[in-house]
């Protein structure tokens, strides 16, 4: 990886920008908790049990958040919800009509089913995805981009959430280590 890195860098034309890759690094390993509170984007957690036709009120109240935390009774996190998942799930309920014409094969029709039949928010939502305020962002963006997901929940020692950082947060902090440090300009 760091070979791959390296080349990359000699293949840019003009000189290399030392301090751009010093900032870069630095960025990467920036803890989760200097990030979350970048922007004003609020956890929503919601029942393994709640109805999915209930947690879109819920989610309405916070259209910033894109992602849905799933808790059981202890608080602890079980699982995460996508927005677009959500909606899905609702549409197949109320008019499953508007999502059956775009069935392309096996895989999405046994969705399809799934989300029909979905009663209970565990019946549609994804595995945990998360990270702890000591995890670096670099790890945090492998996470979302290895799952696809516009976000991650922050949580504790025992797997109970503490905040949400979202993407949009990540790439700030990444946009601000391409500028220059005015400190530095000469």
């Amino acid at each position: 990886m760091v070979r791959r890195v390296h080349a990359f860098w000699r293949k840019m034309p003009g000189p290399v920008d030392r301090d751009l890759i010093n900032r870069s690094r630095q960025a990467r390993q920036t803890l989760v908790s200097a990030c979350v509170d970048l922007l004003p984007i609020d956890p929503v957690l919601v029942s393994d049990g709640a109805d999915p036709l209930t947690v879109v009120r819920q989610a309405a109240a916070h259209p910033a958040t894109r992602l849905l935390g799933v808790v059981d009774a202890q608080g602890v996190l079980v699982g995460v919800l996508p927005i677009l998942r959500l909606a899905e799930t609702v549409v197949a309920r109320v008019s499953p009509e508007t999502l059956l014409a775009g069935l392309a094969d096996l895989e999405e029709a046994a969705r399809f089913g799934s989300e029909v039949a979905a009663r209970r928010v565990s019946d549609v939502m994804l595995p945990p995805a998360s990270v702890t305020a000591g995890d670096s962002i670099d790890e945090a963006f492998r996470r979302m981009h290895a799952r696809h997901l516009s976000g991650l929940y922050v949580v504790d020692d025992a797997g109970r959430p503490t905040g949400y950082l979202d993407l949009l947060e990540l790439t700030v902090r990444y946009l601000e280590a391409l500028e220059p440090d005015p400190s530095t300009a000469g």
